[in-house]
């Protein structure tokens, strides 16, 4: 990552790092105001998981992919949220989403799954392998094989199905649930001016893995919202450069943007002035409600994707973002090997492995809730979150709407810098 940055640190951005600097000046961690107890139902509960699906993943923008990852003039297929979607990108740049499903007998038009991640296809037009029915990358039929054949149907009528798509930050936005257009900047509530001051818009993808492991999907957001668990499940990996639980969190509507400090916070202290800076002395960790993940390592950047195909599942999407100006063949070894210990290790056989753990504990029926302390506020934040989306109270544009329930959430200002929940 670069070591200068063309324009100053974003204010909101600048305070979360002064009270870093405060937390590590006195040695006083910031916590919540009250302990909680998440239900084990709502990991477990099939009941539950169907809202959460309907109000959550069938709602809300969800980040399907990077911008690196959908070049001018391709197609990518995206169905981690369950039905088939295409995403395109026309030559007028623009990121537009469809269902990828053919007009004409419902046949997929750009093939998703196989054993590795899916990537962006180079094509001109979306072509169906079953009859040759092509359509433009905006969407609109371009020609039907023996188009003679079908009377009576208006082919204006026969264009894809678009579905909500929008772009910001560095990230592709988009709904699975046809409707109205969305601003994913406003929906982002002042964190895509974070991103884009980190440099996120012009990183390049290394690798991506894209698996499901059996554990609910909250049990891993669970995870990257709290510090707490570093300095013992992650004690011979990456403890040794992290301080203990110091951690202090900035509130975007139901986002957040978070640093962890790292030990060298503590031994020296100087304003940052980039990205890089920044990174050396903190992990920047930005949650985008309700489950896309960006941690910031020293040199490059993991965007994660925690995707719900079954109540006991959580589909892992991660991808390995680089610097531009360290893709070429000489950088790949070292990628391979970061790639290696941070997927590998650090997520696969430490996080993930607990969560699965987790999940399979909850069947035993020993506990009715999980508990978090005043160090897992953030934890009990987000299941806030889910319950007033659920519940109706939290709209996806973060802003409170008429409740159903006698629930109200208190998340839904503007982003704002908060030192207690």
């Amino acid at each position: 990552m670069s070591t200068t940055s063309p324009s100053p640190m974003p204010a909101t951005l600048a305070d979360l790092v002064q009270r870093l600097d405060q937390a590590r000046q006195t040695g006083v961690r910031e916590m919540g105001d009250a302990t909680g107890t998440v239900p084990v139902g709502h990991y477990n509960d099939p009941v539950h998981w169907q809202r959460e699906q309907e109000a959550l993943f069938a709602q809300w923008p969800v980040v399907a992919a990077h911008s690196a990852e959908l070049p001018a003039g391709s197609a990518l297929p995206f169905d981690a949220l369950g039905v088939p979607i295409v995403l395109t990108r026309s030559a007028d740049g623009r990121a537009r989403a469809f269902f990828n499903v053919c007009r004409h007998r419902g046949m997929a038009l750009i093939a998703a799954g196989g054993p590795q991640p899916a990537q962006a296809k180079t094509c001109r037009s979306l072509v169906c392998p079953y009859h040759g029915w092509a359509y433009e990358l905006d969407g609109r039929l371009r020609h039907r094989l023996h188009a003679e054949s079908f009377d009576g149907l208006d082919p204006a009528t026969l264009n894809l199905v678009e579905l909500p798509c929008d772009e910001a930050g560095g990230l592709i936005f988009v709904k699975r649930t046809p409707g109205p257009a969305f601003s994913a900047a406003a929906f982002l509530q002042g964190l895509d001016a974070h991103m884009d001051w980190m440099g996120l818009t012009g990183m390049k993808v290394f690798r991506k893995v894209d698996h499901v492991y059996p554990a609910n999907w909250k049990l891993t957001v669970d995870a990257f919202l709290e510090g707490y668990h570093i300095r013992v499940l992650h004690r011979d990996t990456i403890y040794p450069f992290f301080a203990d639980a110091f951690t202090v969190n900035l509130h975007a509507g139901p986002h957040q943007d978070s640093l962890v400090a790292r030990r060298a916070a503590f031994e020296a202290f100087e304003p940052p002035s980039s990205c890089a800076e920044l990174c050396r002395l903190a992990t920047p960790t930005q949650f985008v409600f309700p489950n896309t993940f960006l941690i910031w390592h020293p040199d490059y950047v993991s965007l994660i994707g925690m995707f719900s195909p079954a109540v006991d599942q959580v589909r892992w999407v991660h991808t390995m973002l680089i610097p531009p100006d360290r893709t070429g063949e000489d950088w790949t070894p070292h990628w391979e090997k970061t790639f290696r210990l941070i997927e590998q290790t650090v997520f696969q056989q430490e996080d993930i492995a607990t969560a699965v753990a987790i999940q399979r504990g909850l069947s035993s029926g020993a506990n009715a809730g999980l508990h978090a302390g005043r160090l897992e506020h953030e934890l009990l934040r987000f299941h806030r979150g889910i319950d007033a989306a659920v519940e109706g109270s939290l709209s996806p544009a973060g802003n409170p709407t008429p409740a159903r329930t006698k629930r109200t959430c208190k998340e839904g200002k503007a982003i704002e810098s908060q030192k207690k929940l």
